[in-house]
């Protein structure tokens, strides 16, 4: 069998929140990353949306952690929109020491180059392989970050993104009002062909659901298209009783 999916998948945890991404695309959020390199803490905010590759046979304990409800898409969708694997660092190996370097090197007042970006434009795709996981619900130490086979949309450097390293608490009003500028009209977008799955929490959501495809899908997808979207539906319930 193998390691990995031939589809990436997002998962959140509402019906509202999946109904959103199905009406209008992904919308392009700033993430706080806490990543460890050689032994030092380096925060960066990074505007992304996030994807597993995971088997559905290997899929539960993502869907306790991120949510019941996601949509799928194929990996031919994913290359096509410049999404690319997490890199993951070990904390202190021979490589998180020469990353530490040169992001400090690059690291000033924010008004960075384009090449300059393009120097340092790995960070956005680092995650420490193990760490703690801190969420809403607790925090899971030493977490195996590196089992979700992440993949990232992270908008392109050419795009007026700004890189602003730092907690959230430590960065100006006025950069982080002009990043989530950036963002507003930024998307993430996607066609009825390129959904391999869409995931609600039970059975009793199906209908629902179809309806809502059918209503406000049904002016720009054809009837095909509709139809089609409404066979990728699958419950997170069945996943934990059938898989």
């Amino acid at each position: 069998m193998s390691l990995s999916s031939n589809s990436i998948i997002h998962f959140t945890n509402s019906s509202d929140a999946l109904k959103g991404i199905l009406q209008n695309g992904f919308k392009v959020h700033i993430c706080q990353e806490n990543i460890i390199l050689g032994g030092e803490l380096i925060e960066i905010n990074v505007p992304m949306v996030s994807f597993c590759d995971i088997p559905l046979s290997k899929i539960k304990e993502h869907i306790i952690k991120y949510g019941e409800y996601g949509v799928g898409f194929t990996k031919e969708w994913a290359e096509k929109n410049g999404l690319n694997p997490v890199l993951y660092v070990e904390k202190n190996s021979l490589l998180s020491h020469s990353l530490l370097a040169s992001i400090a090197r690059s690291i000033g007042d924010g008004c960075w180059t384009l090449e300059e970006k393009q120097d340092v434009d790995i960070i956005r795709y680092i995650k420490n392989y193990k760490a703690d996981l801190v969420r809403k619900s607790g925090t899971t130490p030493d977490y195996r970050f590196s089992d979700e086979r992440e993949w990232r949309y992270v908008p392109s450097n050419t795009d007026e993104c700004v890189y602003l390293f730092g907690s959230k608490s430590s960065i100006s009003d006025d950069k982080w009002t002009s990043a989530l500028t950036v963002l507003e009209n930024m998307s993430l977008k996607f066609e009825p062909n390129d959904i391999k799955y869409i995931f609600i929490k039970n059975d009793r959501e199906i209908s629902d659901f179809i309806s809502f495809l059918r209503q406000n899908k049904g002016g720009e997808y054809s009837l095909y298209d509709i139809e089609r979207l409404t066979t990728r539906i699958i419950t997170s319930e069945q996943i934990f009783t059938d898989v």
